[in-house]
């Protein structure tokens, strides 16, 4: 099976902006830049001759592809992708013959006519070996954005109000307000929660984070669910 890579390292990236008179980060932006627009066309030896042999990429999936496996899955651009990328907010690190390289690819795409925006984070270890510099891992991950909230009657609202617990010293009180639904636990103040569906809500900025109000079995109480990567932290209603 063919891993999937971001559009980011498909498409020649744009827009870095940062002292260009800096030679260590010149000379790995103009690198970056030859091997994104060698993806955009399959070429795999400049990927062979910069990447470092034992060179790690880590993918957001928590998985990682060595050198071989990378340069194996190069291909072309599918005929039906069109985008840009504009990469902000660099920032650079150097520890003697080692260079970091660290930004944010702000992804814009066209997929059958439909547009995506995206952002990524992608870091780069660099090492100066002899004269050249070699890629010695890649890290890179989606930043996680907020779904488009729908917007729900209070009386929909009022159902998963209520006190829930985790223990008796950790509780969250629900609450609605405005035909707002709003979160807090013990002392610390109320955070908004914005509905993705009828039942599963969202804290702006917590991407990765959904709070799910289900019915307790054989029962009319609801409980609180707060779900992270698959993991699930149940509070009871007090």
């Amino acid at each position: 099976m063919k891993i999937y890579i971001p559009l980011f390292l498909l498409i020649a990236v744009k827009g870095f902006t940062q002292n260009s008179a800096d030679p260590i980060l010149h000379g790995s932006v103009q690198k970056e830049q030859q091997l994104v627009d060698a993806i955009a066309v399959g070429d795999k030896a400049i990927w062979l001759s910069a990447l470092e042999d034992s060179c790690i990429i880590t993918l957001e999936d928590g998985s990682y592809m060595t050198k071989e496996k990378f340069v194996a899955d190069l291909s072309p651009l599918p005929p039906a992708y069109k985008g840009m990328i504009k990469v902000i907010e660099p920032k650079k690190k150097l520890y003697g013959n080692t260079a970091v390289l660290t930004f944010i690819n702000d992804e814009y795409l066209e997929l059958y006519g439909q547009k995506i925006h995206t952002q990524y984070r992608q870091t780069d270890t660099w090492v100066k070996i002899n004269s050249d510099w070699k890629m010695i891992a890649m890290q890179l991950f989606e930043i996680p954005a907020n779904p488009p909230p729908v917007v729900l009657p209070e009386a929909t609202l009022s159902r998963y109000t209520g006190v829930y617990e985790l223990g008796s010293d950790r509780k969250c009180t629900v609450t609605v307000t405005n035909g707002k639904l709003y979160a807090q636990k013990n002392n610390s103040d109320a955070v908004e929660l914005l509905a993705e569906t009828e039942n599963v809500f969202f804290r702006n900025g917590e991407g990765r984070v959904r709070v799910i109000f289900s019915k307790e079995e054989n029962s009319n109480n609801y409980r609180m669910i707060e779900r992270r990567a698959g993991q699930d932290v149940v509070w009871k209603k007090v």
